[in-house]
Parts: structure tokens; C-alpha cells; sequence
């Protein structure tokens, strides 16, 4: 795989960890809302509060590296 395409390649799998991070996150936050024993109107706001979600440090590091690769690629490229 070229650089080029390895830049992409890591892109992709930077966004893909934001998506994933934040769905999961409001998914858990809905499951542990549904407690049919005491419902409330702020139940939802409480759940994404106590569900945290882990770092943005792996899709930092994959956007930056991505977009270093594809820098590269031009710069070789011309």
C-alpha cells in the first residue's frame, strides 16, 4: 500500500472510532435509562452523565498520522 493510501486508510479508521465512540455511549446511556421501577424526565440527561466514554487519543493520533501520510504523498508526489 502506497502512502496515499495508507493515509486514507487511517482517516477512515479515525472516524470510524469517533462514530463508534459517540454511539455506543447514547446506547448505554438508553439502556441504563430504562428502569421501568422509577421513571423521570432528567433519567436520560443522568445516564449521560454517569456513562463516560474512554479518550479521543486513538483518533487523534489516527487523524494525524493519516493526514501526515497523505502530506507526504503530495509532497513526494511533486
Amino acid at each position: 500500500m502506497n502512502k496515499r493510501g495508507a493515509g486514507i486508510s487511517l482517516i477512515i479508521i479515525s472516524a470510524a472510532l469517533f462514530i463508534f465512540r459517540n454511539v455506543t455511549h447514547f446506547i448505554v446511556a438508553a439502556i441504563m435509562g430504562q428502569n421501568k421501577e422509577a421513571l423521570g424526565e432528567g433519567r436520560f440527561d443522568f445516564a449521560l452523565e454517569v456513562t463516560h466514554s474512554y479518550s479521543i487519543i486513538p483518533e487523534v493520533i489516527a487523524l494525524i498520522l493519516g493526514l501526515i501520510y497523505l502530506i507526504f504523498a503530495e509532497i513526494k508526489k511533486g
